[in-house]
C-alpha cells in the first residue's frame, strides 16, 4: 500500500504505525433504495460480527479507486461489475476521510483512512452472491431505518458517514 510520503507498506504495519491511507468503499443499491450490507466473518480481527457496507478495502500501490472497487466487490461478496453491472451504474460519490481505533493484543491500533465512496446501483435482484466466509458471514438488503437501527444498537462499523451520504443521494435520483 503507497503512503502520501511515497512509500509502500504492508496493511498491518500501516495500522500498527497509525498512518493515513487511502480505501474504497462501496455501497450496492437496489431498485427500492435498499442498501446490501454485509455482516462482517466472527474470525475477523477488526470488527468480527459488526455490520458493514457492501464492501470496503485499502487501494493497493498503483491502484485506481476504480480497479480497488471492483476488486473488492469480487473478493468480497462475488460481485464483478464488468459482468453484472454496467460501469456507468458504479457512480463515485464522495471522499472522506475517519479514524477509529481498536484493540489488539493489548495494543491500540489505529485505522485511518482516505475514503472514496462509490454507489454501486443494480437492476433486479443480485442473486447467487457468492461471499468470501473468510469476510462475510451474511448478507441483507436493509432500508436507511434498518441501518439507523444497526447503528443506534452499536451493531455497525465505526467507520459510517457514509449513511446520510448515500441515503441523501437516493432520495435526489
Amino acid at each position: 500500500m503507497a503512503s502520501k510520503r511515497g512509500g509502500v507498506l504492508p496493511r498491518d504495519d500501516v495500522h500498527k504505525q497509525g498512518l493515513w491511507h487511502r480505501s474504497v468503499i462501496g455501497v450496492v443499491v437496489n431498485e427500492e433504495n435498499k442498501v446490501l450490507m454485509q455482516q462482517r466473518s466472527a474470525t475477523k480481527k477488526k470488527y468480527p460480527g459488526l455490520w458493514d457496507l457492501s464492501v470496503a478495502g485499502h487501494i493497493r500501490s498503483g491502484e485506481d479507486p476504480v480497479t480497488a472497487i471492483n476488486r473488492e466487490l469480487n473478493e468480497e461478496i462475488g460481485y464483478l461489475l464488468s459482468r453484472n453491472v454496467k460501469l456507468r451504474d458504479c457512480r463515485f460519490l464522495s471522499s472522506f476521510r475517519n479514524q477509529h481505533s481498536y484493540e489488539e493484543f493489548g495494543q491500540t491500533i489505529y485505522e485511518r483512512g482516505f475514503y472514496e465512496l462509490f454507489v454501486i446501483q443494480c437492476e433486479g435482484q443480485v442473486l447467487n452472491l457468492a461471499f468470501n466466509d473468510k469476510e462475510v458471514q451474511d448478507m441483507k438488503w436493509l432500508s436507511y431505518f434498518e441501518v439507523k437501527k444497526l447503528q443506534e444498537e452499536g451493531k455497525l462499523h465505526p467507520r459510517t458517514e457514509w449513511i446520510e451520504e448515500v441515503f441523501s443521494f437516493l432520495n435526489r435520483i
